[in-house]
Parts: structure tokens; C-alpha cells; sequence
């Protein structure tokens, strides 16, 4: 298995397929979710700063699964798993569009080719995501572990949506964990600070 990029979430219907570009492939997001993996997952003394100053080069996708893999040796699994509920949605889906009435049958016939057109489309997508939460899951739990305290990161918008992902993954832990995001100058550039509030 290999993570390629897929495209924004289709709508498929009887008179075509269209794509809501809200809702990108959370592959976009990989390479900075392995980066933060690298950067905090290590042993921390406590007072100090640490700062990680990110490769010229992206990581390669091979480099990202495997690190994410490390992180989430259950990956794999939660992987055939989401396929599997991915394919039955499409089976349920393709049953769905041949018994339809209200469809005419050139219509119908229209439908149950782009949900078939759109099935690897759909999967590929399914796995970025799963791959992605993995990744957003481990993050949390390095911070939990090593009481990181605050993440800064310049202000582009994939570290925001990340930083909106750690901070969901973060409630989820037991005990949960708050945190907030803040946007801030300095120097003249924008950042984002996602502070983590231990509960004393």
C-alpha cells in the first residue's frame, strides 16, 4: 500500500459527478502531521525549548506511512477495516441506484457508473484519512506523554486545521486534555501557538 493523493470529497449524482473543494483529501495534511511527529517525539527536560526547523525537502510518502506506522503498529488493520466499510457503503450505494424508480433507467444507468467510476477515487481518500487520524492520534498521546506545554508553528492554514485536529484528539484522551489556538505576531509574521492545558 502506497498513500497518493486523491482530490476533494465527490458528490455523486444521476446527472454527474461534482466536488466540494471544502472538503480537500487529508493527504494534504500528511507531511506536516510526520513533521510533528518527528519533531516532539523524543525525551524532554523539563524548562526547556526545543525548536525544529523542517527539511527543505517533503518527506517522501514511503517515509510518512512508516513513521506513522511506528506510532500506530495497529495502522494497517484500521486501515482494511475503514476499506471494508468503504466498500460496503459503495455495494449499498450501487443496490440502491439499480432499484431506483424515480431514476429513469438512462439515468440509473448514469448514477451506478460514477459510483463505480469513483470507487478507488473513494478508497484512496478513505485511507488518507484513516492514515491522518492515526497520525493526529499519536500526536496527541507524544503531547500527553511529554507534557508538552505549547507548539508554535507559522500561521498557514494546513497548521491550523492540524492544530484544530490535535486539539479534538486531545478531549478524546482519558484524562481529557484541554487546549486553545492562538494567532499572533512577531517579527512581523504571522503564527499559531496551540497552547495544552494539563489540569494540575
Amino acid at each position: 500500500m502506497s498513500l497518493k493523493y486523491a482530490g476533494p470529497k465527490p458528490l455523486i449524482s444521476a446527472h454527474g459527478i461534482t466536488f466540494d473543494l471544502n472538503k480537500d483529501d487529508k493527504f494534504i495534511y500528511l507531511s506536516i502531521v510526520a513533521e510533528l511527529i518527528q519533531a516532539l517525539n523524543h525525551e524532554y527536560v523539563g524548562g526547556e525549548r526545543y525548536t525544529h526547523i523542517t527539511a527543505k525537502k517533503p518527506m517522501d510518502c514511503d517515509e510518512i506511512l512508516e513513521l506513522i506506522r511506528r506510532n500506530d503498529p495497529l495502522l494497517d488493520q484500521e486501515i482494511q477495516d475503514r476499506q471494508k466499510i468503504v466498500e460496503q457503503e459503495i455495494q449499498e450505494e450501487l443496490e440502491r441506484a439499480h432499484s431506483n424508480r424515480v431514476l429513469c433507467e438512462e439515468e440509473r444507468d448514469v448514477l451506478v457508473k460514477n459510483i463505480e467510476l469513483l470507487r478507488s477515487y473513494r478508497i484512496n481518500r478513505s485511507i488518507n484519512k484513516t492514515v491522518y487520524y492515526s497520525a493526529i492520534s499519536s500526536l496527541a498521546h507524544i503531547i500527553q506523554k511529554g507534557h508538552i506545554d505549547t507548539i508554535f508553528a507559522p500561521m498557514f492554514p494546513k497548521f491550523t486545521h492540524v492544530f484544530h485536529s490535535i486539539q479534538g484528539a486531545l478531549v478524546k484522551l482519558h484524562p481529557p486534555i484541554d487546549s486553545t489556538i492562538d494567532i499572533y505576531e512577531e517579527n512581523g509574521h504571522l503564527n499559531v501557538r496551540l497552547d495544552i492545558l494539563f489540569r494540575k
